[in-house]
């Protein structure tokens, strides 16, 4: 597995910052896909990172499971990191899901009252809205399927039956082998 260097790790998101600035300054499809692809690039090396980063603790944890060991806390902290850390802190830090939600109750009434008067000259405006809301509700649906996969973890690491420690020991192994998780 790669290994990255704090000094990478600060170089790669200096050059990350250099390309959000670069495409919120020119405002081109062409730069905010340059941008996107490097995004998902740098949070795939950084995914990659934090688990060198846990690779020993994690070699002991799965052993752990597949002895059928009882957890410590330090196990369970583990299990959250690789699985669900990048979750738990996404819902730390969006600080948008209430605007989310009212937008959306906006938009639905909006859409409500525009649909009852709607005529050929008005129903591109109805369009327009419901663009709107369609470009809203996968934020939402992200944000609470996040949640959900927190919540998801945090179950089954109370109810450790031996199907359950299989399956958090292979999918340890699955993301220390793999550069794709």
């Amino acid at each position: 597995m790669p290994t990255t260097t704090a000094d990478q790790l600060t170089d790669t998101f200096t050059m990350l910052k250099d390309a959000g600035d670069c495409a919120l300054t020119s405002q081109t499809i062409d730069d905010f896909v340059r941008f996107e692809r490097m995004l998902n690039e740098v949070a795939a090396v950084t995914r990659e990172t934090q688990q060198s980063m846990w690779a020993t603790e994690a070699a002991r944890t799965i052993k752990s499971l597949e002895n059928g060991e009882p957890l410590t806390e330090a196990d369970k902290d583990l299990i959250r990191t690789f699985l669900v850390s990048d979750a738990e802190q996404y819902l730390t830090v969006e600080n948008n899901y209430g605007d989310w939600l009212s937008e959306l109750t906006r938009l639905v009434a909006d859409m409500k009252a525009r649909a009852c008067t709607a005529d050929r000259h008005t129903i591109g405006e109805l369009r327009g809205v419901l663009k709107d809301a369609i470009r809203l509700v996968p934020d939402i649906r992200n944000y609470l399927d996040e949640k959900q996969r927190v919540e998801k973890l945090s179950a089954a690491l109370q109810t450790l039956d031996p199907a359950a420690r299989e399956m958090l020991a292979k999918l340890l192994r699955e993301q220390l082998r793999s550069e794709k998780r």
